[in-house]
């Protein structure tokens, strides 16, 4: 089925391209504890007007064009690296076009960065008041949680290096 431009084109009754607005979304991102939601405010649109794609860079991209009155908008995004692109839905409820994009869950690895970042910026914001000298002593008892997530952490690498072994073999 041809649409209304190139039907208009069959009939030489093109519209020259001078006509054509482009418009700039009204856009709202949230970042919620396990997905990013991005909402477009796309009045006049129907869901049949626009094309969403993610990219293997992970760059999502939305592309719209209203045949009536020639209107058209073009937006894309770079996506977090916490973001799984492979799981974006869309959902259009006749004037908003909302982007659900699944975070990737958190490794064992990531929990252990933020948990020293935490320690860290605790010991720097004690060292104007009495300082403690390392951040293992800001931890407190904490530190042997600390000790615990690495161990698993390297336990883990170690058992999954032992299965691939085992079943490459």
């Amino acid at each position: 089925m041809a649409s209304s431009k190139a039907q208009r084109a069959a009939k030489g009754d093109a519209a020259p391209e001078a006509c054509v607005a482009d418009i700039d979304p009204k856009i709202e991102w949230l970042d919620g504890a396990n997905t990013y939601v991005i909402r477009l405010n796309l009045p006049g649109f129907k869901k049949e007007d626009f094309k969403v794609q993610v990219d293997s860079g992970g760059r999502l991209t939305v592309r719209g064009e209203r045949p009536a009155g020639y209107v058209r908008f073009h937006k894309a995004f770079q996506l977090p690296p916490t973001a799984n692109p492979d799981g974006v839905a869309r959902r259009f409820d006749g004037a908003v076009l909302s982007l659900t994009v699944p975070k990737q869950p958190a490794t064992g690895k990531d929990m252990v960065v933020a948990r020293l970042a935490e320690g860290k910026e605790w010991c720097a914001a004690a060292e104007g008041a009495a300082a403690a000298s390392t951040w293992a002593e800001a931890l407190g008892g904490k530190g042997q949680m600390v000790a615990a997530a690495v161990a698993g952490l390297a336990l883990g690498a170690f058992l999954a290096h032992r299965l691939l072994n085992v079943t490459n073999s």
